[in-house]
């Protein structure tokens, strides 16, 4: 019986972690023509265009975005070259407000009895934030991939947990770009 209460209580836990984790839903779009794993150094830096939102685009928010994709890119393999990489990896964020209307039909099926319900409408206003990863070849500056992650905004209170979610973002975002390639890296360093 014991361990059928622990078993409920991990499971409703775990259920009431997933329901306050922040969710966030992460696309990506790539050129076809263009072999990602030819590629072995990187630098990172905003977005050329960027605007400034004051809370995403803070000075605080740009060097915990730049740290997690670096640190996100030499977990894949790559190395940061600041001087001349062969890929330049930007990032921008944007915040817009937005609006999701509800509405709470209580139409009973028994309506010719108890006569007509009431339709309740109500509107909700909330902040969806974006944060865009663009991947350029440093050569020509070609755009080679994007990735992006958008959902509703909820700062974190602490300031470690921002940056946990920041580097969790960032490691969503560039999870389908393919990783260094081992064989590239090991002849450049035999070639030193």
């Amino acid at each position: 019986m014991k361990n059928v209460i622990k078993s409920a209580m991990l499971v409703l836990l775990g259920g009431w972690f997933v329901a306050c984790s922040p969710s966030f839903q992460v696309q990506n779009d790539y050129d076809r023509s263009v072999n990602l794993r030819q590629f072995k150094t990187f630098r990172v830096e905003p977005e050329k265009d960027m605007t400034q939102d004051p809370l995403l685009g803070s000075e605080l928010n740009r060097r915990r975005i730049t740290d997690a994709v670096a640190q996100v890119m030499q977990a894949k393999g790559y190395r940061l070259d600041e001087q001349n990489p062969e890929l330049v990896v930007r990032y921008l964020t944007d915040v817009k407000d937005r609006q999701q209307v509800r509405s709470n039909n209580n139409m009973s099926p028994y309506w010719w009895w108890y006569g007509p319900q009431n339709n309740n409408i109500s509107t909700y206003n909330y902040q969806e934030g974006r944060l865009i990863v663009n991947i350029y070849q440093n050569r020509g500056d070609k755009m080679i991939w994007q990735g992006w992650a958008s959902g509703k905004l909820k700062a974190p209170s602490k300031r470690d947990d921002r940056d946990m979610m920041i580097k969790g973002v960032i490691g969503d975002i560039l999870r389908t770009f393919p990783e260094a390639t081992a064989d590239t890296y090991s002849k450049e360093i035999g070639e030193r």
